[in-house]
């Protein structure tokens, strides 16, 4: 007898194959060439196709090679017929369904990925022979950005200085470095700096977060403007007539600059030196 967990992760799942297949139909097959224009950020000398984004955005697998932290991007604009919006809302209910279901199995049970490539091999014979392995679980959560109404304006930029904050207390920190191999010198040393500073002082532990493609995105109702800005690693999707273009938008590079743009700003209250660099932890100012 199947138990709740497992009977909720593959109906699920099924749930999802079913809607992005709806989706890539619906886009590809029963609409015409001129309901569906679109811009997507690709190297200067290739053109990507729709079937081929679609594919691309479709793809909730990797290869044997793959690193399942890692997901494939792709930015740029899509413009749909008014009635595809709500099945790419639809699309990102059972996305997030799908990601309640694989933690609830977690929680009691175990790792998803064995019964899910099972469930899988069931729905697609084909997928040994094309070479897939395992569901990349990332690129099933992901989200597609949707937009209810046609932006005027979409201007895209990297965004390089995004860094998660996670306080810590002096005892927290010292465990943390009494857990390495505190025979060498440098963890000496800062057991040594940490012992000097009050126990009340919070610490700051910093992680720099990868590059993200940022959208800032400009509608104008009743002489109004309005803005939006929104993380985008993959494309915007919005509703577009027949007789509507694609809204302004500019062509950023299509790797993120090597170095920080914006200068740093001098009221940060984080000391920007690590205090303790094996742990990348600072303290406050």
């Amino acid at each position: 007898m199947i138990d709740c967990e497992t009977q909720q992760l593959t109906d699920a799942f099924d749930h999802l194959n079913q809607c992005l297949a709806q989706f890539r139909n619906r886009l590809l097959l029963e609409q015409t060439p001129s309901a569906t224009k679109y811009w997507i950020l690709n190297t200067n000398d290739t053109d990507l196709s729709l079937s081929e984004a679609l594919n691309l955005l479709t793809d909730i697998w990797y290869r044997n090679t793959g690193d399942g932290r890692r997901t494939q991007n792709l930015y740029g604009l899509i413009g749909v017929a008014p009635e595809i919006i709500p099945i790419l809302h639809q699309l990102n209910s059972a996305k997030y369904q799908f990601q309640a279901s694989v933690k609830a199995y977690r929680e009691t049970q175990r790792d998803p990925s064995p019964l899910l490539h099972k469930r899988a091999e069931t729905l697609n014979l084909s997928l040994q022979q094309t070479g897939l392995a395992r569901l990349h679980l990332k690129q099933c959560y992901r989200q597609f950005p949707v937009l209810n109404k046609r932006p005027n304006k979409v201007l895209f930029s990297w965004y390089t200085s995004g860094r998660s904050i996670r306080k810590l207390s002096v005892n927290e920190a010292e465990k943390r470095l009494l857990k390495m191999d505190i025979s060498q010198l440098h963890i000496q040393l800062q057991l040594e700096a940490l012992a000097k500073i009050p126990q009340s002082e919070p610490l700051a532990q910093l992680q720099q977060q990868v590059p993200v493609m940022r959208a800032n995105i400009l509608w104008e109702e009743n002489g109004e403007k309005i803005r939006k800005a929104k993380n985008c690693p993959l494309p915007i999707f919005f509703p577009l007539d027949e007789s509507q273009s694609l809204p302004e938008y500019n062509t950023p590079s299509l790797t993120p600059p090597e170095t920080r743009q914006r200068q740093q700003r001098s009221d940060l209250i984080i000391d920007p030196e690590p205090y303790l660099p094996s742990l990348r932890i600072h303290r406050y100012r």
